[in-house]
């Protein structure tokens, strides 16, 4: 059904070659994607959120299991949502776009360009998060700054940090990034590669807005209750203009999925160490 849905706006309603007519088809097909994006990207945050945050949900004996390893219940909820973050969107991938995973990015092309970005990245980052608490500091006060960090154990600490430093990337990327561009892409622009700078532009800014949207159920996992941080969504935002013109200028998600883990890491490590300063 998705297929036939995508392959009748791809071809458009209007079977003329006339200029008006193609722009009107074009804008046609770029709504139907639009709104089949969002209805994916909020019910499948639903769904994970019921699956690994809902008591009533099947988490329990994943929480139970994953508890007999060492993992206290919320990193054990926060692993298994990223597990199943990662596996429905290899799934929405091989379903909908049909392509190899070594085409659509999951690769190491263009290594150097990759290299690059990163190096840059990561310096940057630091800098605009070091001068952006210093000013939260200053306005809103510390507890701004560390976004519900808790004191915990040492070993809690490293679990954590790990979790949040490894997991978000590889469990966003392919979503956000690879199934959402190479959708736009398939509907848009028959499944070729954005050439001109103005396609480029238009496929990093929808993909980086739906991924804000993504954050609007972040910050509350109980399936259709709103809850979310202004500020989480337009860093959400910005950051996902990084991430997708990274995909798009290396062809891989190598690059995006580095600095979208590093970013988590510089907050949640950088929470933990300013509570150890300030304490409770």
């Amino acid at each position: 059904m998705v297929r036939l849905v995508l392959y009748w706006t791809t071809h458009g309603i209007y079977g003329t070659s006339h200029g008006m007519a193609k722009g009107y088809a074009w804008l046609f097909r770029l709504l139907v994607v639009l709104i089949f994006l969002v209805v994916v990207i909020v019910c499948l945050q639903q769904v994970i959120n019921y699956l690994s945050y809902d008591l009533r949900g099947p988490s329990s004996a994943v929480v139970r299991m994953l508890g007999g390893v060492g993992l206290e219940e919320p990193l054990a909820r926060a692993l298994y949502w990223y597990v199943l973050q990662i596996g429905f969107s290899l799934l929405l991938i091989k379903l909908v776009i049909r392509r190899p995973f070594r085409d659509v990015g999951f690769n190491l092309h263009n290594k150097q360009s990759s290299r690059t970005i990163i190096l840059w990245f990561i310096p940057l980052y630091t800098a605009v998060v070091v001068l952006a608490w210093l000013a939260m500091a200053r306005i809103w006060g510390v507890g701004m700054i560390l976004g519900g960090v808790e004191p915990q154990t040492l070993a809690y600490q490293v679990k954590d940090i790990a979790i949040f430093s490894l997991l978000p990337g590889p469990g966003e990327e392919p979503l956000f990034r690879v199934f959402v561009i190479q959708l736009l892409l398939m509907v848009l622009y028959s499944g070729k590669d954005a050439e001109t700078r103005a396609a480029k532009l238009f496929l990093i800014v929808v993909s980086s807005l739906l991924f804000a949207l993504a954050h609007v159920f972040v910050l509350s996992f109980v399936p259709l209750q709103l809850k979310y941080s202004v500020l989480q969504v337009a860093t959400s935002f910005v950051l996902g203009m990084v991430y997708a013109y990274s995909y798009l200028h290396t062809k891989s998600i190598v690059a995006a999925v580095v600095c979208h883990n590093y970013t988590d890491f510089v907050v949640r490590f950088g929470a933990y160490v300013l509570l150890s300063f300030v304490g409770t």
